[in-house]
């Protein structure tokens, strides 16, 4: 019997089983990478992950970190309750757990997230560790930024939703994003495609009333949560990556440094290029996925963001490259068959 066809055999329970496994193994995996590359002293007590959270806990983490409250927050509770529970180096073990549980989490939607396209299990399989190699590479210049990785499980937990056609999930989905990341934005914008395209590459406005109303609301949460911030800690200084602003100056950096081109390369690998290639062989929803996220996600970070920072290109590899790369092999395969 080949590999593939013992994959594709497990069900049920046991599938479930392995899937479990694979997410615990590279959850730790990755996470264990990138404790390693930062050092221990960094996550320990009076460390520089916990002087970055208790800044956006005291008020003053600087714009945009300020209004990024969810995983702040949820960390203090983590490291206060392993306090509580005696735990030794608890403030070292409340990071370590965090973001073990939020590596999990990806891998645990990005299985069924690559079913719900149309991969069989045994690519699904690879796509989980195309993705874990891209995490274990994404630690450049970085704190854990347990923010970053709860989006990816956003993106595709809305994803996953808007496949199975369960579109009710997405108004808190956005709500919570909101809380995370304002790059959250594009999750109602996702929510307006899946309807608008819901019949396939034309699109149609015929929405009814409670397809409208779940719009609205979706986004509506993510605007409440993104203006409320900002009113509730009022302006803060902008954070100036390595003393270049956004815009042209940011977007020359990025362009111009060896450093930004070998770490995307780390971390995205030839995928988006394999997936590129693919594009025919994508399904309909994959190819709208891309379309709302990728241009705007690249531009924006391109002139936004310092791209050698590599893990904030985790979301459309996750998202679109990944199983985009996959339905192009799927379809060599098949040929070959």
């Amino acid at each position: 019997m080949e590999p593939r066809e013992s994959v594709t055999r497990l069900t049920g329970t046991r599938l479930g089983a392995v899937v479990a496994a694979a997410a615990l193994l590279f959850g730790t995996f990755t996470t264990y990478e990138h404790m390693t590359a930062r050092g221990k002293a960094y996550f320990e007590k009076g460390g520089n992950q916990q002087t970055f959270d208790q800044a956006v806990l005291d008020g003053h983490g600087g714009s945009p970190y300020q209004y990024r409250l969810l995983t702040p927050y949820v960390s203090e509770l983590a490291r206060r309750s392993f306090e509580a529970l005696g735990v030794e180096d608890y403030v070292l073990v409340s990071f370590v757990v965090l973001r073990v549980l939020a590596d999990v989490a990806i891998f645990l939607l990005a299985f069924p997230y690559f079913r719900a396209l149309g991969l069989p299990a045994s690519h699904a399989f690879i796509g989980m560790s195309l993705l874990a190699w891209g995490m274990s590479h994404s630690h450049l210049d970085s704190s854990l930024h347990l923010d970053t990785y709860l989006e990816i499980s956003l993106y595709l937990l809305t994803g996953l939703c808007i496949l199975r056609e369960r579109y009710v999930w997405v108004v808190p989905i956005a709500l919570v994003g909101a809380l995370n990341r304002e790059t959250s934005g594009l999750i109602p914008v996702l929510l307006l495609a899946g309807f608008v395209y819901r019949s396939g590459s034309k699109p149609s406005f015929a929405l009814t009333r409670s397809e409208w109303a779940l719009v609205a609301a979706a986004f509506g949460a993510y605007f409440a949560v993104f203006i409320g911030l900002r009113l509730a800690f009022g302006e803060q200084p902008m954070a100036i990556p390595y003393g270049h602003p956004p815009g042209l100056d940011l977007f020359q950096y990025n362009a111009l440094r060896v450093t930004t081109w070998m770490q995307l390369f780390a971390t995205l690998g030839i995928l988006p290029v394999l997936a590129l290639a693919g594009y025919r062989r994508w399904p309909q929803k994959l190819r709208l996925f891309a379309w709302v996220v990728v241009p705007v996600w690249v531009v924006v970070h391109l002139f936004g963001a310092v791209l050698a920072e590599a893990r904030l290109m985790l979301v459309p590899q996750a998202l679109v490259f990944v199983p985009g790369a996959l339905f192009l092999v799927r379809g060599d395969s098949a040929g070959t068959r």
